[in-house]
């Protein structure tokens, strides 16, 4: 039976109904016109092991359902738009025993199941609009099925509630409540601030982008490839070929050096296939961006996601490099206009010839970065159990073709999704082939002369206004909820250059020696502790918390990258987090420079024996540190107050505390080393001890003293072997640890920085440096 939405909202008791999004009315109006369709379903699977009782999913679900209201938001319809009502609502599980069936069997039926639960429509009158199913093969073994409706939850937010399923059940399995920090905001919220940000002058600038960018548009033409065109529905199918390791390998190498992202240089060959194969100059391409540049929406459920739409060009001739870097500057300049809800990008526009397409336009492209949660893609782990992400199911066909890039362990898996009422397999298979060439064609670039490269101009990304990504903040607009606190003030130590920034993370200033040596051409930015900032709770998430603040200074900066990272002591674990939160943005961390940083974990995995014999084999630098500070207060270069508060003893009594606050006159940010920087290496201190750290899959150089302990207790690789999945480089620099940010020590670490900045970007090879 035909589902219509009521035209009157009928209020329930206590209850107040708020305006939907833009992104939700779109999907609901979708499931009116075709109360039957499935294409407003979002659906994903994993392969779950571990034993997991049913009773513990169902809790793990309801746990879920309490913490995000989305999970529990009904909709109606009245004369002026579509509201949405949170109310009391329990989630769907269904539990399907396969144990009997052979391998053979199981395999299929859940291949059908999952076909089914994917189409199976829902109706947004009723809540909860999503259901889970689980295909249990054995006690240790089952494949776990979500599906929302679209206008619940985006590809984020079911990553999202997948990751903290996870978390929930091994708590839950443990006898435990699920130890979640609370949220900053619901998505009631988040409509409310999309409301205001419409209806103020806060987008003036994307709206005439997008007028400029789409005007003249050409609607794109793309005939039917079957003899015989079906207008009964939108079937839609995946057809999919995996790159092999040695060609991702190569193409990770050439974004790296090319400063692209794989997102970049994939749009770039696919525009490059596609002009070929359509005999077009211009392909009209919509692109999903995950639109949650501000922490406060990191972990929303609810959907965020923005479609925007690609006006690329092909020029006859060009090479791939020219051509990738021309889309890169391209996508760049619409990614920085991201802001304005897609109904408002096309309103009057004619992106396709084609007249029944759902959202107006033929082509779509969209990648999935791996999963940041563990060094594996497509994994999250949590205790004994483990959820591998499967190959998504279709729901049906929005567009013509619908290409998308995911990252799995054997490779980058290209993929079509098509029509197939309008076109036949053979057409997918074409278009997959034709791209994969392209994308080898940009492999064979990693194997040229690497003199001729040059490293990639970012003159033309977006910059200056793009400071704040949106220009009515999340945080002024949701009053009544905690704002993003701001732990750090940038101080922009070098301005000028289009190389990536070097981003420095530090709680006073240090950095001015080596700005000097490794910052020509490229800007480097320091975010110093803000003297009037409030630490944040200390619990498991204050590194997670105090990490968001940098991301989004430097994302405001610069929103694509790539980044260079450098912190020293217990600030380098800070950067750790960083670099975690920028990578699950889709941002390229190329390299983090730890300077004496101890990795997180490592001491407190010891045995509390050895924790205390560690710290007694400190204590013979006390001597030979207090004369050196002593010198240093003689200098100049540091106070008294600032001298004794290194020492614990100093630095935990309230007298001292409040002599050495009030005796001091204020000294320049380069000296300022004060009661508030040592308080905060403290916290940071037990914060480490807190952090539920994940393993790191990038590049880290870690800076040592010289002068530091070596020994069973103290690891020349300071515990980041266990840390870092990716490639660890270890240089010894000379002097003691406070004097890392001078010289000697700087000189060495420049020499060693610069080295590894232009392995990075292409201007160092062995041959050169031999010569």
């Amino acid at each position: 039976m035909k589902t219509q939405l009521p035209s009157i909202v009928e209020q329930e008791p206590g209850i107040e109904p708020v305006r939907c999004t833009s992104i939700q009315e779109r999907y609901l109006d979708l499931q009116s016109h075709s109360p039957g369709s499935s294409l407003a379903n979002v659906a994903m699977r994993w392969l779950m092991k571990g034993a997991v009782r049913d009773q513990t999913i169902q809790k793990a679900l309801d746990f879920l359902a309490g913490r995000h209201e989305a999970l529990r938001t009904r909709f109606e319809r009245s004369a002026d738009g579509y509201s949405q009502i949170v109310v009391e609502a329990s989630p769907r599980l269904s539990l399907i025993d396969l144990s009997q069936l052979s391998s053979d069997r199981y395999q299929a039926e859940a291949e059908r199941l999952a076909s089914l639960e994917a189409r199976a429509a829902f109706d947004p009158v009723v809540a909860p609009p999503w259901r889970t199913t689980v295909l249990r093969r054995s006690p240790n073994e089952a494949i776990l099925l979500l599906t929302f409706h679209h206008a619940i939850a985006d590809g984020w937010s079911v990553g999202l509630i997948a990751r903290e399923f996870a978390a929930a059940v091994e708590a839950l399995e443990r006898g435990q409540r699920p130890d979640l920090r609370e949220l900053d905001l619901q998505y009631v919220d988040y409509a409310q601030w999309q409301s205001a940000l419409l209806a103020s002058d806060g987008l003036t600038e994307e709206r005439q982008y997008w007028r400029g960018k789409l005007s003249g548009l050409c609607p794109l033409d793309i005939k039917p490839t079957r003899q015989r065109v079906l207008d009964a529905g939108r079937d839609g199918e995946i057809r999919s070929r995996v790159l092999p390791r040695p060609l991702t390998d190569a193409l990770q190498a050439l974004a790296r050096r090319e400063g692209f992202t794989m997102y970049g240089l994939a749009c770039a060959a696919l525009t490059r296939a596609l002009g070929r194969k359509l005999e077009t100059d211009e392909i009209i391409i919509g692109t999903q961006v995950a639109n949650r540049d501000d922490p406060l929406l990191f972990d929303l459920v609810g959907p965020v996601v923005n479609t925007v739409v690609l006006r690329l060009g092909i020029e006859a001739g060009s090479d791939p490099l020219t051509h990738a870097r021309r889309i890169r500057d391209e996508v760049s300049q619409a990614l920085a206009n991201k802001a304005l809800p897609f109904a408002e990008i096309v309103a009057g526009i004619e992106l396709s010839d084609r007249k029944d397409l759902p959202l107006g336009y033929a082509i779509n492209f969209a990648a999935q970065a791996a999963n940041v949660e563990t060094s594996q893609v497509g994994v999250i782990r949590r205790g004994a159990l483990e959820l591998v992400s499967l190959p998504s199911v279709t729901t049906g066909c929005l567009y013509e073709f619908s290409f998308f890039l995911v990252e799995r362990q054997e490779g980058w898996r290209i993929s079509c999704e098509y029509n197939t009422d309008h076109h036949v397999a053979a057409a997918a298979d074409t278009l997959l082939k034709a791209w994969s060439e392209e994308m080898e064609a940009q492999a064979d670039l990693v194997e040229s002369d690497r003199e001729g490269w040059a490293p990639a101009s970012k003159g033309d990304q977006p910059s200056g206004d793009i400071a704040t990504p949106v220009a009515l903040s999340l945080e002024r607009r949701l009053p009544s909820r905690r704002p993003t606190r701001p732990y750090f003030q940038p101080c922009v130590l070098q301005s000028e250059g289009k190389l990536p920034p070097i981003f420095a993370l530090s709680n006073r200033s240090l950095y001015y020696p080596l700005v000097q040596r490794v910052a020509a051409g490229r800007p480097f930015i320091d975010l110093q502790w803000a003297d009037a900032a409030e630490l944040p709770p200390l619990d498991q998430d204050s590194i997670r918390r105090i990490a968001a603040d940098a991301v989004r200074q430097i994302r405001a900066h610069d929103p694509i990258g790539p980044y260079y990272l450098i912190s020293l002591c217990l600030m380098g674990n800070v950067a750790l987090e960083v670099a975690q939160q920028l990578k699950s943005l889709d941002g390229e961390v190329s390299v983090i420079f730890l300077l004496d940083t101890v990795a997180p974990g490592y001491v407190e995995s010891m045995s509390r024996f050895d924790r205390f014999l560690r710290r007694i084999q400190l204590t013979d630098r006390i001597i030979p540190d207090l004369i050196a500070r002593v010198r240093k207060v003689r200098s100049g270069d540091m106070s008294m107050a600032a001298a004794m508060s290194q020492y614990s003893i100093v630095r935990n009594n309230p007298l001292a505390r409040l002599i050495g606050r009030g005796g001091d006159a204020p000294r320049p940010r380069a000296t300022n080393e004060d009661f508030l920087n040592h308080g905060l290496m403290d916290y940071l201190l037990d914060a480490r001890a807190l952090y539920p750290w994940q393993p790191y899959d990038g590049e880290v150089v870690l800076f040592r003293s010289s002068k530091s302990r070596v020994g069973r207790l103290f690891e020349r690789g300071l515990g980041w072997d266990k840390v870092v999945n990716g490639q660890l480089r270890i240089f010894d620099v000379p002097g003691v640890h406070d004097d890392m940010t001078r010289e000697p020590a700087v000189a060495t670490i420049a020499e060693y920085m610069s080295w590894m900045i232009d392995r990075r970007e292409g201007r160092w090879s062995a041959e050169r440096s031999a010569g």
